[in-house]
């Protein structure tokens, strides 16, 4: 067994006794590689054996090297009783370092979930996270800030390369063609408009801020919790929630759980902030699948999402 190995095994059986059993012993582990996501980052999830007891069980653990705002955002989370994965490190000091996290849903069969039921946790969980970090940016001084300066980014760094190349593309202009002009009028604007929303203070708090559909997991088939914090920053609380609200009970439930804090602005004005940043997040998250969706079902859906998010 290598170095690293023998760092994973000591990190999954230190995470087993602090949150399965303190007297739990690891007794076997199949490790398998997961497809690495946008950061490239080393992904294993081990399929874990133990003795309890007397007793013999099962559990599964993702490993991964995580940034440091992950390691410490899911630190804070789940001290808060937010819906993230329980995780371990040894380490809250280097930019990246090894993390052994709950794996959420290896259990759930999302063929029998109730996708409404779970719709509307998941309103009321993100705006649990949303309001117990209002104003706290002076405790999260470690947390990157969503600043225009990485909104403009976001745009004219990771959108606009892949929609000019989409637009050359006789194929894309056949099927999306009469997109074109309406979103490339909304894109000759947002970052203007997203000035209002971003200087907002009073709606200011952690985000995750990369909020697509794998970052939302079912746990058990009943729960839902959020994972991949490598993105997280300080900054607007529309940065998150529009990729989530589909429809006004979700929008509904959002508010409802925020409580006073959504009322800060007046109806018309939370709907308008809501509106832009939909807008914005439609042009941000549409970029891998611009370059995608030819050869994968998901990611023409996911255009197709993104695409109505921008000219709704």
């Amino acid at each position: 067994m290598s170095l690293e190995q023998q760092e994973v095994m000591k990190l999954i059986q230190e995470t087993t006794k602090l949150y399965i059993s303190p007297v739990a012993e690891v007794t076997a582990a199949e490790s398998r590689a997961l497809q690495m996501g946008y950061q490239a980052v080393s992904l294993q999830r081990h399929h874990v054996q133990f003795e309890k007891n007397g007793m013999k069980e099962e559990a599964s653990f993702i490993t991964k090297l995580a940034k440091l705002t992950e390691r410490r955002v899911l630190s804070r989370l789940f001290a808060q009783s937010a819906k993230v994965p329980y995780s371990f490190t040894t380490d809250f000091r280097s930019d990246r370092a090894l993390i052994c996290i709950q794996d959420v849903d290896y259990q759930t069969d999302y063929h029998t979930i109730d996708v409404e039921k779970l719709q509307m946790k998941e309103m009321e969980s993100l705006a649990y996270i949303h309001r117990i970090n209002l104003g706290q940016q002076e405790l999260m001084s470690w947390l990157p800030c969503a600043d225009m300066v990485h909104i403009e980014e976001m745009i004219e760094k990771r959108w606009r390369p892949s929609w000019e190349t989409a637009c050359r593309d006789e194929q894309f202009r056949e099927v999306y063609g009469d997109y074109i002009p309406e979103v490339e009028r909304i894109s000759a604007s947002i970052i203007q408009e997203m000035n209002d929303v971003v200087h907002n203070e009073r709606f200011h708090t952690l985000i995750h801020n990369d909020l697509n559909p794998g970052n939302v997991l079912v746990h058990q088939n009943t729960d839902v919790l959020f994972i991949d914090w490598e993105e997280a920053r300080y900054g607007s609380l529309f940065l998150d929630m529009p990729l989530r609200c589909d429809r006004s009970e979700q929008l509904n439930a959002y508010q409802e759980a925020l409580g006073e804090v959504s009322r800060a602005v007046s109806p018309a004005k939370f709907n308008q902030y809501f509106s832009i940043a939909s807008r914005y997040l439609g042009l941000r998250f549409m970029a891998w699948n611009l370059g995608a969706w030819t050869n994968d079902t998901r990611a023409k859906e996911g255009l197709e999402n993104y695409l109505n998010k921008v000219i709704a």
